[in-house]
């Protein structure tokens, strides 16, 4: 048995699928993650970090998809090898730049969550040992 408790909720821009980018990455939109006051002190001040995973469930995905399909693709594909919010575990894992930290807010851009994803878990991006130069992937995520 998992279980699973939301540290935080997610306050976005997009309030429906479809409105979100496909990825947040270079996106300028700003979110703010609320922390649930349990959850405060394991934030600290986060000084000297500039990103984050943010890991969050996506509520309103579908989960009984094993393939998915864009619009620009002929063929459906595996799930585990796409980043389609459609799959059993809609568990989204994506990098917040930091904008600021005030109490239990932590405001960022380059989410692509919608509006009320209950946050799992945050993660300091670390270069050094999540950019991996030499990766390959074989198609158009």
């Amino acid at each position: 048995m998992i279980t699973l408790e939301p540290v935080g909720i997610v306050h976005s821009p997009y309030k429906r699928q479809g409105e979100a980018p496909r990825q947040g990455r270079d996106s300028p939109a700003i979110s703010t993650l609320e922390i649930f006051p349990p959850y405060i002190p394991a934030l600290g001040t986060m000084e000297g970090i500039s990103h984050i995973w943010v890991l969050y469930w996506m509520d309103r995905a579908e989960r009984d998809l094993l393939l998915a399909r864009r619009s620009d693709w002929k063929e459906p594909r595996p799930v585990f090898s796409i980043r389609s919010p459609a799959r059993p575990n809609p568990i989204a894992l994506s990098i917040g730049t930091i904008q600021s930290v005030s109490g239990g807010t932590i405001t960022v851009s380059g989410l692509e969550a919608l509006d009320g994803s209950p946050i799992l878990d945050i993660k300091p991006y670390i270069h050094s040992l999540d950019c991996i130069p030499t990766a390959k992937d074989t198609h158009d995520l």
